[in-house]
């Protein structure tokens, strides 16, 4: 049966990629973007960064809500 959570790692990796995004944005923006593209990639990063943030804190929920893929029973391993 295939699992279609996301692993621990995965979900870490996400949220530590989302960060960064939005820190090079607000980074980007507090060095005062001296052209409307460094100011335009400024605020793609952070959109990205959110949104990312948003969708693996919300399958993170849900994979938390269901059990995990850890919770079914482990008959196969023996």
């Amino acid at each position: 049966m295939k699992d279609n959570g996301l692993s621990q790692t995965t979900l870490f990796l996400r949220l530590l990629c989302g960060g960064y995004l939005i820190y090079l944005g607000i980074s980007l923006l507090a060095e005062g973007a001296a052209t409307v593209l460094f100011a335009a990639a400024a605020v793609v990063f952070i959109l990205v960064g959110g949104g990312l943030l948003f969708f693996t804190l919300r399958a993170g929920l849900q994979n938390w809500k269901k059990g995990g893929p850890d919770s079914r029973p482990d008959d196969d391993k023996e």
